[in-house]
């Protein structure tokens, strides 16, 4: 059976995750995607929660929907803010779920843009954590374990914020993010 089986028929381009904190709660969770449609005739992009479209589509609860249908091939770039109410209690990553053909592995230019792949960015308010690690295809146990001094994963916090882009592609049906304590 293909990992890509039932998955939403886009491949991510880049993906941008742009995540607000405010007393270990998510405040904000805003996302700039760029797809490629991977069949003909894509017209929208689930999301797990109720989200309110931006700018490149409309929302329907959680289908954010294409100005026009998409033919395979093309791209598209989108904005949308998750509006949930009730996120979730106190958190400990931000988690990103493959649930379509993958995401490109990262690309950056000369100034730190991002051009391509999956960046995570997360801005905590007075309660910023101790430690931030990043984690690739990690079960919920593995990945609130905090890597030991000196390992790759750890991440510099500045300002309250932690930011991080995947070097590699973001294979279907994984789980990729940022762990804090």
């Amino acid at each position: 059976m293909s990992s890509r089986v039932g998955a939403q028929p886009v491949f991510l381009e880049r993906l941008l995750l742009d995540v607000e904190m405010r007393l270990g709660q998510v405040h904000r969770r805003l996302a700039v995607r760029t797809v490629i449609a991977c069949e003909h005739g894509v017209d929208g992009y689930r999301d797990s929660v109720p989200v309110k479209a931006i700018i490149g589509c409309h929302a329907e609860t959680s289908v954010l929907r294409f100005p026009k249908p998409l033919r395979k091939g093309e791209r598209h770039e989108f904005v949308s803010l998750v509006c949930d109410e009730d996120l979730d209690g106190e958190r400990q990553w931000i988690n990103v779920d493959v649930d379509h053909h993958g995401i490109a592995p990262g690309a950056v230019d000369g100034e730190g843009k991002v051009l391509g792949g999956l960046n995570v960015s997360i801005t905590f308010d007075d309660r910023v954590p101790e430690a931030c690690w990043w984690y690739a295809e990690q079960n919920e146990c593995e990945r609130v374990i905090r890597p030991p001094a000196g390992d790759r994963r750890l991440l510099e916090i500045r300002r309250g914020v932690v930011e991080h882009t995947f070097a590699g592609p973001c294979r279907p049906r994984e789980q990729y993010g940022i762990a804090f304590r």
